[in-house]
């Protein structure tokens, strides 16, 4: 056979570790590992050992892996400061970077997008040039700690700012917390306005990220 045989996602449905699998085979972890990375082949017995381990004929272990369904094409539309707060400004359509969002999220594309995190607040999450995927609380994205959040606020002047935090609750109120290996950055009580600011809120969800190559 050139192709390794289809045991990974067999496996994985069936929520077996490689060395579960094996011992029901009777093989060494290493081997189903060496099996699933097609460096070698097992025997007709090990073929049928290993579709009863499964659950599944013999043959469909020899069936091309399912195609993951790929998400919808977004694009990444600025970007979020993670440590200072930055002007929340759209860029033009024509600078925006496509990426594709993850595939099991119903809600609205309109109410679905990226922004690239600049700064190191969040470092231990986002570092610098991370693109997170949001999805706007007027999608119904629920809010609760725990989650990476984009908070907005509004300044006496009529501008907005944006900084991306995670959400935590402190003694029954909430919060937004840094994840950063810098010790500088404090969290903030989101019921709690500075001096020239009208409003804090959270305007976004963060449902994924994709990081940048070291």
């Amino acid at each position: 056979m050139r192709h390794p045989l289809n045991l990974a996602e067999h496996r994985q449905r069936r929520k077996l570790s490689q060395a579960a699998l094996a011992e029901l085979v009777g093989v060494e972890q290493p081997t189903v590992q060496r099996w699933e990375a097609g460096k070698r082949q097992p025997d007709l017995t090990q073929i049928g050992d290993l579709a009863d381990a499964l659950g599944v004929a013999p043959g469909e272990l020899f069936a091309p892996p399912s195609k993951l369904p790929l998400g919808p094409s977004l694009f990444v539309k600025g970007e979020v400061a993670a440590g200072v707060w930055q002007n929340a400004v759209e860029q033009p359509a024509e600078d925006w970077q496509r990426f594709t969002g993850r595939p099991d999220l119903s809600a609205a594309i309109e109410m679905r997008f990226g922004l690239r995190v600049v700064g190191d607040s969040m470092n231990d999450l986002y570092p610098h040039g991370t693109i997170v995927e949001c999805v706007s609380v007027f999608a119904g994205a629920e809010i609760m700690p725990g989650k990476r959040v984009i908070v907005v606020r509004e300044r006496d002047d009529h501008t907005f700012e944006a900084t991306v935090k995670e959400l935590v609750e402190l003694d029954g109120r909430l919060w937004a917390a840094p994840r950063s290996s810098n010790p500088s950055f404090r969290a903030f009580p989101l019921d709690e306005n500075e001096p020239g600011v009208v409003e804090t809120r959270i305007s976004a969800i963060v449902v994924a990220s994709i990081r940048p190559e070291p």
